[in-house]
């Protein structure tokens, strides 16, 4: 008899000596049959085998890490459940803390913030695109979509002295706001010479945020062996009341033409894009300096990363089904 057709072998040892056991295949933890200790079977969506220990599913060596759209997320998660949302472009678990009282559960990225994007340069550029989510082409029912960044800039130097650097955001539909009077900033300096250079955009505001101060005497330096660096902040708080405003702030420090200084400063950008007539979600960044970078025949002259330091605006407990993206 080559097939043995019944709904349970109760043996008290089985031995296969050729051929290998075949498991039970089911697509992700959401289509698991009903468990009980001790049942084993394979995760088609994993990619590796799970054992029920009587209170939740265990890997059982080997595999993948559980992969799926947000539809595909377990229906009653916790925090054991780690997985890549193949939809956000996340690795995330369950959040669920019982030792704070403000504690909403929620899928979040793994360590709480997620790197969404990351370029290196080493040609002589004056400009540079980093788009992601809606910006970069994506439905608002892809990409991640987040409401708060944190972006870490590694310049090496300009290609000529006065060296300045200044940015740019990109809107939800993938354009350059390069629009006067919609950023609003001021931003200052305190160098090695004790000066404090200062620059601000005025009431009417410009077409740009500045990095550094523009004060000839404080600009960045170009000798072949200085650098600079620049972590901003952004963030935007989506809700009924508009809120289509994205606030910043920036320190970074370097080699200026004082030898060196560090520069600090804030504001606010008012050109964003609403989609779905709810959010304003960012699409990105254009990084610009004023005498093209130097280029490096070896190693990279820019390095760029930029992180979400929040959870995707559509898992926000309340913000997530006023926004609808």
């Amino acid at each position: 008899m080559s097939t043995l057709n019944v709904t349970d072998v109760n043996a008290g040892k089985v031995n296969i000596s050729s051929g290998g056991l075949k498991l039970s295949s089911h697509n992700g933890s959401g289509n698991y049959p009903s468990a009980e200790t001790g049942l084993l079977i394979y995760d088609s969506s994993a990619g590796g085998v799970k054992l029920y220990n009587g209170s939740a599913w265990d890997d059982v060596g080997g595999g993948e890490l559980e992969s799926g759209d947000r539809g595909a997320r377990p229906s009653s998660p916790g925090p054991s459940n780690l997985r890549y949302n193949s939809q956000d472009g996340q690795h995330e678990y369950y959040f669920n803390n019982p030792y704070s009282n403000k504690s909403d559960a929620l899928w979040v990225p793994m360590g709480g913030r997620q790197l969404v994007a990351f370029e290196e340069r080493q040609d002589q550029w004056s400009s540079t695109d980093i788009k992601w989510g809606p910006g970069n082409g994506s439905s608002t029912s892809q990409g991640g979509m987040y409401h708060s960044y944190e972006v870490v800039m590694n310049f090496w130097e300009p290609n000529g002295g006065n060296g300045e650097y200044y940015v740019r955001f990109i809107d939800a539909n993938g354009n350059v706001d390069d629009n006067g009077g919609r950023y609003f900033y001021m931003v200052s300096g305190w160098h090695a010479n004790d000066g404090r250079p200062r620059a601000a955009s005025g009431t009417g505001g410009r077409s740009y945020f500045a990095l550094t101060a523009q004060d000839g005497s404080y600009e960045l330096q170009s000798n072949g062996e200085a650098s600079y660096t620049v972590n901003m902040f952004m963030s935007n708080t989506p809700n009924s009341g508009t809120a289509n405003y994205w606030s910043y702030w920036m320190h970074g420090g370097g080699a200026t033409e004082q030898n060196g200084g560090e520069y600090r400063g804030g504001g606010t950008w008012r050109g964003a894009s609403q989609k779905n007539g709810t959010g304003y979600p960012l699409g990105g960044i254009r990084i610009y300096n004023n005498t093209g970078m130097r280029s490096a025949s070896q190693g990279c002259n820019f390095a760029c990363a930029v992180y979400t330091t929040m959870p995707s605006i559509r898992d926000y407990p309340r913000a997530g089904s006023y926004v609808n993206y």
